[in-house]
């Protein structure tokens, strides 16, 4: 089987460097996951041509104007080359997509009748040629969805010209989102809004276990440590975690958070109040990786009741697991039942919920917490790793 793959994937270490002059800085949870991906189809042996359109945000918010043609070579052992891009608005689609195109032309006319393109998303700008060259040359085509193309920009403000200018981007991709021969989503509620009547499968995540090491006590911090390391939004519950914080009287307990969003500056105010509260910014995520082990709990605050929640699988929550440090979450929809036997899990994201979590799991002695956190490991490691997920997905796309 011979696949022609489009995603964001790059070298992460390249990728941090590159936004360290950025003034918006894009998540790298979708190149970790990617990585982890073509980890797995790397171990399965299968034939990959990779090209990659990196999410690095548009002069001025990046003073690069023009990025591509390097190639990358990913620790999964493939290399990927970046589309030609000029960073400018609405040029930035256009050289992309004529790269993209003189690409999937050459491919298919070379693989005719046998190929696969796969896509991470439904790229906008790319999307209308993936459907007319895999019709052209007989191939089949399959795209893995993280997220819904219709939330991609919830948030942004819904009213402002440049969320309207983004949404108009977006239409024609919401009109051939379902135009695929088959989908990979990470819950099973998506289907039904990107294509009802197309064979699926459903994979909530991929962990990159090579940076697994087994729960050590002699590592954790001085100080009793909750942790959040994410997007600080307050629609993802950060005001709550803040004001539940504030109710410990546990004074040596700290509350550590890292990254960037519209909940940065109230986190700042309430900093100065509460020298318990440790805000870290944007770190690399080495270094994330490294606080996760040192924590004495991490959490994830989101409430469930918001309707975007049914068709997300947090992809924190594989990677707080794995690190061995118990985990607290909201009961929230998109994530499997099989995952609550090895966390702590609340039932909303109210203050006083929050509160009762974290008291309820640093009553329990360290030795207990080590144990907790152990068996969450072992269940993403025996069950979650690449090799295994991606051969459910080789065996979907053989069916398809």
């Amino acid at each position: 089987m011979k696949i022609l793959y489009f995603g964001t994937v790059c070298d992460i270490n390249e990728y941090d460097k590159l936004l360290e002059n950025c003034s918006c800085k894009p998540s790298v949870a979708p190149i970790v996951f990617e990585n982890a991906l073509l980890d797995g189809f790397s171990k399965n042996r299968t034939d990959l041509e990779i090209h990659s359109f990196p999410m690095i945000p548009t002069f001025p918010s990046s003073k690069i104007l023009h990025f591509g043609k390097c190639v990358n070579n990913l620790k999964s052992g493939y290399s990927c080359r970046w589309l030609n891009t000029w960073n400018l608005p609405l040029i930035k689609q256009f050289s992309r997509r004529m790269d993209a195109r003189r690409i999937l032309k050459k491919w298919g006319r070379e693989n005719r009748g046998e190929g696969v393109v796969f896509t991470y998303s439904i790229p906008p700008f790319l999307v209308k040629d993936v459907i007319r060259f895999s019709k052209k040359y007989s191939i089949k085509t399959i795209a893995i969805i993280p997220d819904l193309l219709r939330d991609m920009y919830i948030n942004d403000n819904s009213k402002s010209f440049i969320t309207s200018l983004k949404n108009l981007y977006l239409k024609p991709a919401l009109k051939r989102q379902s135009r695929y021969d088959g989908y990979i989503y990470l819950t099973d509620a998506m289907h039904e809004v990107v294509a009802p009547q197309k064979p699926y499968m459903v994979m909530e995540g991929i962990a990159d276990i090579s940076s697994a090491t087994p729960p050590d006590i002699s590592i954790k911090a001085e100080k009793r440590s909750i942790m959040y390391a994410g997007m600080l939004h307050e629609k993802y519950g950060i005001i709550n975690l803040l004001d539940a914080f504030d109710e410990l009287s546990d004074t040596d307990t700290e509350l550590w958070l890292f990254g960037d969003g519209s909940a940065v500056d109230q986190i700042k105010e309430r900093a100065k109040s509460n020298p318990q509260i440790k805000y870290f910014g944007i770190v690399n995520r080495d270094e994330i990786l490294k606080y996760e082990k040192k924590a004495t709990l991490l959490i994830n605050p989101r409430n469930p009741k918001d309707e975007f929640t049914k068709y997300s699988f947090p992809s924190k929550t594989i990677e707080y697991m794995l690190s061995g440090t118990p985990l607290i979450t909201t009961k929230l929809p998109g994530i499997p039942e099989e995952y609550f036997e090895f966390i702590f899990s609340v039932d909303n994201n109210e203050v006083e919920s929050l509160y009762n979590a974290m008291i309820d799991a640093l009553e329990k002695s360290d030795e207990e917490l080590i144990s907790i956190g152990k068996k969450a490991q072992s269940f993403i490691l025996d069950n979650k790793h690449s090799q295994k997920q991606v051969k459910r997905i080789i065996d979907f796309i053989k069916e398809v």
